[in-house]
């Protein structure tokens, strides 16, 4: 049988394609990868927030969807909005690698005072508060350019996505790793989530060769909390949860987009998409409903 994979066009987004692809040849699929050019890709160097945010890099993909120009669609996780649209759902999720945020250094040291580049929000008011005397400059790009603007933007550093970075080969330029529990990463980062249509039986049971079930049990707990609080590009949020024997562990935070007011909570729960819920409603009674009205 065949399979035509829809994709993002980025070395990154090909290299995870390739994944998927690998594993349904050996399965005995013949595969065929679409690359698509979406308007995240398209908007270079202008802060997404403004423009739709994140979804932007998933809408034109999942209208070929839609339209039946391919099977299936691949994804960073962290990329997909909490809402998908009617007609698709999310199929599977490959095993989860290293979702923990990194620090690329110039000159390998960290200081007080550096002068670092990234465009999420998430990222920059985490790192204000472990380093406050920091500066953030915006910067965008796939993982290679944005290595590059530490030189043509004359930065200390960027930061990053420790699992970009391990996939395209890059770990040993990591710097600095942040613990998770410390800079909370994104919901779904290190996730590549498959999606298809829904009630399409042809493609259904590529769930049974592609899904872990323990970086689906996981996602099920961050995009619960990133559902119920309805997030968006342009409030600061980020979500990590891990399992623990039967028990699943959760830290997630909600902030004003200048970091002033920052909310934290964490939890354990045996139930991850209650546990998810619980949490996010929590910040919301904690005042996380007022940051969210004032955006």
């Amino acid at each position: 049988m065949k399979v035509i994979i829809g994709t993002r066009k980025s070395n990154l987004a090909l290299y995870q394609t390739n994944l998927v692809k690998g594993i349904l040849e050996k399965n005995g699929f013949s595969v065929e990868i679409m690359p698509i050019t979406t308007s995240g890709d398209k908007l270079k160097d202008k802060i997404l927030s403004d423009f739709g945010g994140k979804g932007l890099f998933v809408k034109e993909i999942e209208e070929a969807l839609l339209d039946f120009r391919c099977d299936i669609a691949v994804h960073s996780l962290k990329d997909v909005p909490y809402q998908i649209p009617k007609g698709l759902k999310l199929l599977a999720f490959l095993e989860r690698e290293d979702p923990r945020d990194c620090l690329i250094l110039k000159d390998g040291k960290i200081r007080d005072d550096m002068v670092l580049g990234t465009s999420s929000l998430r990222r920059k008011v985490q790192i204000e508060r472990i380093f406050p005397k920091v500066k953030i400059l915006p910067i965008r790009g796939n993982l290679e350019t944005r290595i590059k603007k530490i030189k043509t933007e004359n930065l200390d550093g960027v930061v990053l996505a420790l699992a970009g970075l391990k996939r395209m080969g890059f770990e040993k330029s990591a710097g600095h790793i942040f613990d998770p529990f410390d800079l909370i990463p994104a919901v779904g980062q290190g996730v590549i989530a498959v999606e298809g249509r829904e009630g399409d039986e042809k493609f259904e049971f590529l769930r049974k060769i592609l899904n872990n079930k323990e970086t689906e049990e996981v996602v099920k707990a961050e995009r619960a909390f990133l559902t119920e609080l309805k997030g968006s590009c342009k409030v600061p949020i980020g979500a990590f949860c891990k399992k623990e024997k039967n028990l699943y562990h959760m830290v997630c935070f909600i902030s004003s987009p200048d970091g002033k007011n920052f909310l934290r909570v964490e939890g354990i729960g045996d139930d991850p998409e209650e546990l998810g819920k619980g949490l996010a409603n929590n910040l919301l009674l904690k005042g996380g409903d007022k940051i969210i009205e004032e955006i």
